[in-house]
């Protein structure tokens, strides 16, 4: 394989793990959680989940588009649940629509927190990279 197709896998490889790994989480707990129909459950368990697992994505990786390419597979595993026999389609349409959402929020909070830390270095006089 050449170095551009490696480099490409690289950069690919945490966000399909981080991303498989909360498509997963989603499809069964999520699936779980939703059963119980508890109003506020399903937020208050599935988002710190969606915080964890895109956080350890951009930091296997630390690439912001890491971030939402974790998302996308996460909303593609998500469907899933379309095999479970009596789900309907919005139910597993809504979810999958909310962890684009939570992936597009975290990418723009990372960017943010990156474009700071560049100012931040660039106030005090550092190289770009290095922190104070």
């Amino acid at each position: 394989m050449n170095d551009s197709g490696s480099a490409a896998i690289s950069r690919l490889a945490p966000a399909l793990l981080w991303g498989a790994a909360w498509g997963l989480w989603e499809a069964t707990a999520g699936h779980a959680v939703h059963l119980l129909r508890v109003p506020g459950l399903a937020g208050a368990v599935m988002l710190p989940a969606a915080v964890f697992f895109l956080g350890r994505a951009f930091a296997a990786s630390g690439r912001v588009e890491t971030v939402f390419l974790a998302g996308c597979f996460a909303a593609g595993l998500k469907f899933l649940d379309l095999l479970v026999p009596g789900r309907a389609f919005l139910a597993v349409l809504n979810p999958a629509r909310f962890i684009l959402l939570e992936a597009l929020a975290a990418v723009g909070l990372v960017a943010a927190l990156e474009a700071a830390g560049r100012l931040r270095e660039k106030r005090a006089g550092l190289p770009p990279g290095e922190r104070p």
